[in-house]
């Protein structure tokens, strides 16, 4: 016997109360997925280069931690450099090159975007590495 609640059929109700919790699961699935970073700690690698590129490579790996930088090209020995981060730019107190750092995810990829300041025209892109 099927039971009817205010012209609802009870299987219909069931269906219903399950297709409506699919917009709650997917929410809370979603912001797991694609949580932007705000801050430039961790690992990151190099995946798009614009401008003037003379001193970065294609697939550098940077990782950022408690002020000082390690940069690494692929087959070529780290190098380290002092860094500060405040208002979104990123400093290399060594040298004082600046850039203006933007946090954005693409396709469930955290990104980070340097445009670089000091009349130096250039644009890096790095993902953050989620090992």
């Amino acid at each position: 016997m099927i039971t009817r609640v205010k012209g609802i059929t009870f299987p219909r109700l069931i269906v219903l109360i399950i297709l409506s919790s699919f917009a709650f699961i997917r929410s809370d699935c979603s912001k797991s997925v694609t949580n932007t970073p705000t801050d430039i700690t961790g690992t990151w690698t190099l995946v798009k280069m614009q401008g003037d590129l003379q001193d970065v490579c294609l697939q550098e790996i940077a990782q950022f931690q408690g002020g000082t930088a390690t940069l690494q090209c692929p087959g070529v020995t780290p190098i380290t450099r002092p860094y500060t981060f405040t208002n979104n730019v990123l400093t290399y107190t060594s040298t004082g090159m600046s850039y203006n750092v933007t946090f954005f995810t693409e396709n469930n990829v955290a990104k980070m975007l340097l445009q670089a300041t000091n009349n130096v025209q250039r644009q890096l892109t790095y993902d953050q590495n989620t090992n």
